[in-house]
């Protein structure tokens, strides 16, 4: 029987298997169903690029290399990065390519049986599943009414030849969907853009030629959340300041957020894709649909607004979080119902799923890379899960918070979460929180970097289980610090504005 089975290898399949192989677990095996590594994102359209930059997406303790630090990987480059990484750490020699899963049974002994495509059957004590939640595209209801008109979902999205010349409705405003919006409405003969309600809060990749997400720091991301609600207009004031068409539009997108902390309370659309096509490509944002005539030739939005002789609809309508190889009470878990998005509480350590907890900012691969390190050390006996209810306890206050957070999209997005709550949660569970009132009296220099520069991974290596010392401050050294912008700014607002409450609050004595 096989120690660790883990399920594709994707950049989270290639970090957990990594992190079970330092940690001492031999046993380990991944299965991955294409010919190469990559998973889903190898398999993305022609022109993507990553909205967080390397120094964001990068894991711990392997260096992007030098003169890259405000870059944005290519689909390719990230498949290449994660490639070098998987043979530095010796991954591939525990993958076996071109192997599909096509079930999972539990079996005594509380062990797992695993059926492959070729008929042959594996058994593991532990199993990982890092098939992502990019698998099985969510389509509205409405879709089925779409009889003369040729309908798409932007996983089987690659270019936008097939759209020239055409009427072409997007439905959908995250940055696939502001990505496929844009390529599509330099080349249609008319685009559109149904949104619900708003796409996520919009920032560009790059302000100034630095890379934006550096301002993803603890310097404003440490403050209360609810200064979101302060934070927000003050942005949008200084987006409408540029007096540039396509910062116009981006702050007109912004406007429509209602969430209670703005910024803070939905999730990023970091690109500019959404608000060029706006602005130089005559793409128009309407309304969600609510009906459909002529086979969908014709579409009315929910303001009255009647879009005409459509030919094509892509849906950039995100996925559903199911894994149909799966027992029938496994196959479409709720992210928000495991315990830190990871463990059922109900099989405890003998299932774990990485890449289920999507960040509203930040990016995706330092989570999957702090999941499987928290991972490691439960399969390995260093820690132990809380009891089953204690768990179950633990989830349901995690999504009553994240509901208060992020309302409906909350609900909506099943896998979303607070990128800095989630990782600085989980490096307490493990032990690798960085001390930074330590390092701010005795190293100053590098409390600046972790103040001021991108929260990575890298700063979690500095202490605790796993810690890497010497590599992680070489490294943390290198990434860039932001510069004193509007962020930095408004940071050290709420800061005074916070450490001042107590005293303002207090009632004036009388005399």
């Amino acid at each position: 029987m096989i120690s660790c089975i883990v399920i594709g290898a994707g950049p989270g399949g290639i970090v957990a298997t990594k992190e079970f192989l330092e940690i001492g677990l031999d046993d380990v095996l991944c299965l991955e169903q294409a010919k190469g590594l990559g998973g889903v994102f190898a398999k993305g359209y022609d022109n993507l690029q990553l909205t967080s930059s390397v120094t964001f997406s990068m894991f711990s303790d392997f260096w992007v290399g030098e003169g890259k630090n405000h870059h944005f990987w290519t689909k390719e480059e990230a498949v290449a990065y994660w490639t070098d990484y998987a043979f530095h750490y010796g991954v591939p020699d525990h993958i076996r390519f071109n192997t599909k899963v096509t079930s999972v049974t539990s079996i005594e002994g509380d062990a797992w049986q695993i059926g492959l495509d070729s008929g042959e059957q594996l058994q593991c004590k532990h199993l990982v599943l890092a098939i992502g939640n990019n698998n099985i595209p969510r389509y509205p209801e409405w879709c089925n009414k779409l009889t003369d008109v040729s309908y798409s979902h932007s996983k089987d999205y690659k270019n936008a030849e097939s759209f020239k010349g055409k009427r072409v409705l997007v439905v959908g405003g995250g940055e696939s969907g502001s990505d496929v919006a844009f390529e599509i409405s330099q080349v249609a003969e008319q685009a559109w853009v149904s949104l619900r309600e708003s796409t996520g809060w919009v920032v560009p990749r790059k302000r100034g030629g630095h890379a934006a997400d550096v301002s993803t720091h603890r310097g404003i991301w440490d403050l209360p959340r609810e200064y979101g609600a302060y934070l927000s207009p003050f942005v949008l004031k200084l987006e409408r300041g540029r007096k540039d068409p396509v910062f116009d539009a981006l702050a007109d997108l912004n406007d429509k957020v209602r969430s209670r902390y703005g910024i803070w309370g939905i999730y990023g659309t970091k690109t500019l894709a959404l608000p060029k096509a706006i602005a130089n490509h005559g793409c128009k944002v309407v309304g969600d649909i609510v009906g459909i005539e002529d086979g969908g030739r014709k579409l009315t939005t929910i303001e009255g607004e009647v879009l005409e002789n459509i030919d094509a609809v892509v849906f950039c309508t995100g996925y559903r979080n199911s894994a149909n190889f799966m027992p029938e009470t496994l196959r479409t878990c709720d992210p928000r119902q495991l315990y830190k998005h990871m463990f059922h509480p109900d099989f405890g350590d003998r299932i774990a799923w990485i890449g289920w907890a999507r960040p509203g900012f930040g990016s995706q691969f330092p989570i999957m890379e702090m999941q499987s390190r928290y991972c490691a050390l439960i399969f390995k006996g260093a820690l132990k899960l809380p009891e089953t209810e204690q768990m179950k306890q633990v989830a349901q206050q995690d999504m009553e918070a994240y509901q208060v957070q992020f309302e409906e999209n909350a609900n909506r997005i099943r896998s979303l979460v607070d990128y800095h709550r989630y990782m600085d949660g989980l490096a307490r569970i493990i032990g690798c929180s960085p001390p930074l009132f330590q390092y701010f009296l005795r190293h100053p220099k590098l409390w600046l970097h972790l103040m001021y520069g991108p929260t990575q991974a890298t700063q979690f290596r500095l202490k605790g289980p796993g810690k890497k010392i010497k590599l992680s401050q070489e490294i943390i050294y290198k990434l860039p610090i932001s510069t004193f912008n509007h962020i930095v700014k408004a940071g050290l607002r709420g800061r005074i504005r916070y450490a001042l409450r107590p005293i303002l609050s207090k009632p004036i004595p009388n005399d």
